[in-house]
């Protein structure tokens, strides 16, 4: 009789335990899927902020003919004659504060490693073949020499750019008021 005892003891501890492994599988998969989703959420939020920091950007540049004249002019390689606001050189540069990073030549706009999952942050990662990549905005954290420690929303850490690439939103105005003709008599 106690044998009985003991085997259908321990086949009722057998079937315990293959339920709880069950449950226990169940609720770590479960777990794994609400992580991976949390995860694709947070990577489509990174993106959207990216995408939004290179679209406020290529406005800026888009609507200051200063700032277009200075992005087309490393498109074609040429050097710009017009002095512009440029932190750290003809500007003070002020930490916290909103710039358009602007590359003169073909180079990735954000680091390789540490970036964020996905093909926007993989795309911004790799070295363009001819020309330079599209405007950035970036916040600027601190001079290191001739470059600045920059921080963007494409990017998880902050990384170095030279300070030739960085431009103030606010160029100097060219002003050319309209005249109406014979307006001088």
């Amino acid at each position: 009789m106690k044998k009985i005892e003991i085997v259908t003891g321990f086949a009722n501890y057998k079937v315990l335990l293959a339920i709880l492994g069950v449950v226990a599988s169940g609720l770590s998969f479960t777990a794994w899927k609400w992580n991976k989703e949390q995860h694709q959420k947070y990577i489509f939020r990174k993106e959207q902020a990216c995408q939004q920091s290179l679209k406020i950007a290529e406005k800026y540049v888009q609507n200051n003919q200063f700032l277009r004249a200075a992005y087309y002019a490393s498109t074609t390689q040429e050097k710009l004659r017009i002095k512009l606001n440029q932190p750290g050189i003809t500007t003070e540069f002020k930490p916290d504060k909103e710039y358009v990073l602007i590359h003169d030549k073909a180079v990735a706009l954000i680091p390789n490693n540490p970036r964020y999952e996905g093909k926007l942050f993989e795309r911004l990662s790799k070295q363009p073949e001819k020309y330079p990549p599209e405007p950035l905005m970036v916040t600027g954290n601190k001079v290191l020499g001739n470059k600045v420690e920059v921080i963007s929303t494409c990017s998880p850490q902050p990384f170095t750019v030279s300070l030739e690439n960085l431009y103030e939103i606010a160029q100097p105005i060219d002003i050319n008021p309209y005249l109406p003709p014979f307006s001088i008599f």
